[in-house]
């Protein structure tokens, strides 16, 4: 018969948890109530590295099996953006067609570059300065 430890049952029994829909995402304060133990306990079997990697773990399962919840809230969305509310469009379309993509462009005045060629003097400076390490 094999034997798994108490770590192994208590990390299970978490993914179990957080990794169903139905379920609230727990805070780290709230997880030990869940598996009849204490905080201290929880804390004795996982670091917060380990705590970590688990929510990680639970919310790639809560992702992988969410299409039916997706629907619903992409449905709920649409009859909102339908009657009108531009918050539930803009969301929509930025989630079913991709959000817009804003492009700046940044130059100085007229058109100019924002950082000046430099004179031939002042590159003259420069690689003094570069080679000789001190200022003219």
């Amino acid at each position: 018969m094999l034997r798994i430890t108490a770590k192994e049952k208590y990390r299970q029994e978490l993914l179990e948890y957080l990794g169903d829909w139905e379920n609230p995402f727990l805070k780290r304060i709230e997880m030990p109530a869940v598996l009849g133990i204490k905080l201290r306990t929880l804390y004795k079997h996982f670091p917060s590295a380990d705590l970590t990697e688990i929510e990680n773990e639970a919310m790639a399962m809560r992702k992988k099996h969410s299409s039916r919840q997706r629907s619903e809230v992409y449905d709920s969305m649409l009859v909102q953006a339908l009657k009108g509310n531009t918050t539930a469009q803009k969301e929509f379309l930025d989630r079913t067609e991709g959000k817009v993509v804003e492009r700046k462009e940044v130059t100085g005045k007229d058109g100019t570059n924002l950082i000046p060629e430099l004179t031939a003097e002042e590159k003259a400076q420069l690689a003094q300065i570069i080679n000789n390490g001190r200022q003219v």
